[in-house]
């Protein structure tokens, strides 16, 4: 005979589902809980049953969301850590998290973000291609302080980047 669901079985299939075709973080099943209007008992005992089954893993979460930001959307921790506050993690997961970025790979993102930038900024002046170049990157994410010693050490000028 066929097992007959409840409707707490049948939501907590659902969150299952919710949760493993992409990593969740608690916050993102709470709010989902919410839209679905799961009673507020059920919601807890369907997060620990998620939780137990390690469908949702905060750690895994984190450094799964630092690799995929900065190596497909090319942001910079700056942005990264924030994205993950608001998503609730604390803050001694995301600097764990952070630690997945190779500082040569951050080096070597920074250089190219530069390169590509100051190439499509090239019938602006020089001072105004610096600046725009590094307020991009900054609103990428990337720390000021890195992106002028990146620059300073690409010296563009030499490049032929710069003509």
């Amino acid at each position: 005979m066929p097992k007959i669901y409840s409707t707490k079985d049948l939501l907590l299939e659902k969150m299952k589902h919710y949760c493993s075709y992409q990593e969740r973080c608690h916050k993102e099943v709470l709010d989902k809980m919410f839209s679905l209007k799961i009673d507020p008992e059920w919601r807890d005992e369907i997060l620990l049953d998620l939780m137990r089954e390690d469908f949702i893993n905060e750690e895994r979460y984190a450094r799964s969301m630092v690799r995929g930001k900065f190596k497909i959307n090319s942001w910079g921790k700056v942005k990264i850590r924030q994205n993950l506050k608001i998503h609730g993690i604390t803050e001694k997961l995301i600097t764990m998290a952070l630690e997945e970025i190779d500082e040569s790979e951050y080096f070597d993102k920074i250089e190219v973000l530069l390169k590509k930038k100051y190439a499509l900024l090239a019938n602006e002046s020089e001072p105004s291609r610096s600046h725009k170049a590094i307020q991009h990157l900054m609103q990428k994410g990337y720390e000021h302080h890195l992106i002028t010693q990146v620059l300073g050490d690409l010296n563009l000028k030499d490049t032929g980047l710069n003509e």
